[in-house]
């Protein structure tokens, strides 16, 4: 995941890594430990995003 600071103090940016082929995609659009060394608490584990074509 790419994490961007913006202009705005305690605003940053998430993209996600997307992983795919012909077949679809996959993407981790949340991690809590990955975030958490970004300073983003919440209690919320893991979310993923991914497509068959």
């Amino acid at each position: 995941m790419k994490i961007e600071e913006t202009a705005l103090p305690g605003v940053l940016v998430l993209t996600p890594t997307r992983f795919g082929d012909a077949r679809g995609f996959f993407s981790e659009s949340w991690n809590r430990r990955r975030l958490a060394e970004h300073g983003i608490e919440l209690d919320f584990l893991q979310d993923n995003h991914s497509l068959s074509a």
